[in-house]
């Protein structure tokens, strides 16, 4: 699947801005590509510039958090492309009554906070993996965010779920160890799309008022623009390199657009050895992991060997 000449792909989010990028890179490199989310002018739009360039594509409306349109879609791509062999988890973003102050978070805000960002991609992850793991081909590429890695203030269900994403990341890779399926996890950076828009007053609270004593990504005063925007662009090569099997030797990493991939995966042996781009808890004695936790290195080499 280097060149993805038979690759399959499905793209969540796929009708504007980062979706829509990672859906036109993943063509461009030779996949044919299911374009799904909730907007079917604009899935179609997206289809329409793969076509157009001579690529594969259809697309098929779907809301990830509605399962059975999943299992629809899903049964669109069978039957129109073939089976996939490369997911990428982006749908997600901000819902309605999920950011501010904690305190002033609905229940309602939280729940959906969480099944949109979180639970939609675990689900759909989960329909896939019988298929690949059937042919012992897969990629599953999981959309994150700089808000999973830091603790971000006044949009706590959007950041839980985004670091529960990074997790799942990292042990469903684990469990796929020798089963010929690799899982990342990425951070397209601060891309301006409507999400970001829509976020915008947040973010700016967040700069102009920031919790008492919380450290914040942003100073005060500082101005969103200074804080490096990224064009869309730039997250749908780093899907497409992690989706070439390129970086299946460092697969249940975290990647970033900030982040120079080709020099990761060179040190591969470091990353696993110090699980470098992992989640873990720092200690006054370095990073340890639980005694009956097995280091990703030492179950990699156990499954080489089987």
């Amino acid at each position: 699947m280097a060149n993805m000449q038979d690759a399959v792909a499905v793209v969540t989010g796929g009708g504007r801005g980062i979706g829509r990028a990672i859906a036109l890179k993943l063509a461009e490199a030779g996949a044919a590509v299911m374009v799904s989310a909730r907007s079917a002018n604009e899935i179609e739009e997206t289809a329409e510039l793969i076509r157009a360039a001579g690529g594969r594509a259809v697309a098929c409306p779907a809301d990830v958090s509605d399962l059975d349109a999943v299992r629809n879609m899903l049964a669109v791509t069978e039957a129109a492309l073939g089976a996939p062999t490369i997911l990428i988890n982006n749908a997600g973003g901000g819902v309605p009554n999920s950011s501010g102050p904690f305190e002033k978070i609905e229940p309602e805000g939280m729940t959906a906070g969480i099944e949109r960002n979180l639970l939609a991609a675990m689900h759909i992850s989960g329909l896939v993996l019988p298929g690949m793991l059937e042919r012992k081909c897969g990629r599953i590429i999981n959309v994150a965010s700089g808000a999973g890695m830091l603790g971000m203030p006044y949009i706590v269900p959007y950041s839980v779920a985004k670091t529960g994403i990074i997790r799942f990341t990292e042990i469903l890779a684990v469990e796929m160890l020798g089963r010929g399926v690799s899982v990342f996890s990425m951070t397209p950076g601060n891309v301006n799309t409507k999400l970001t828009e829509r976020m915008m007053p947040v973010l700016e609270q967040m700069i102009a008022a920031p919790p008492p004593g919380t450290p914040w990504i942003y100073p005060p005063g500082h101005e969103l623009e200074e804080c490096g925007w990224y064009p869309p662009e730039r997250a749908g090569e780093l899907v497409a390199f992690l989706a070439s099997g390129k970086a299946d030797c460092v697969s249940g990493c975290f990647f970033s657009v900030h982040y120079d991939e080709a020099e990761i995966v060179a040190q591969a042996e470091r990353v696993a050895a110090e699980q470098l781009y992992m989640l873990r808890i720092p200690t006054l004695n370095g990073v340890e992991p639980a005694l009956y936790y097995r280091q990703p290195a030492d179950v990699r080499a156990e499954a080489e060997k089987a």
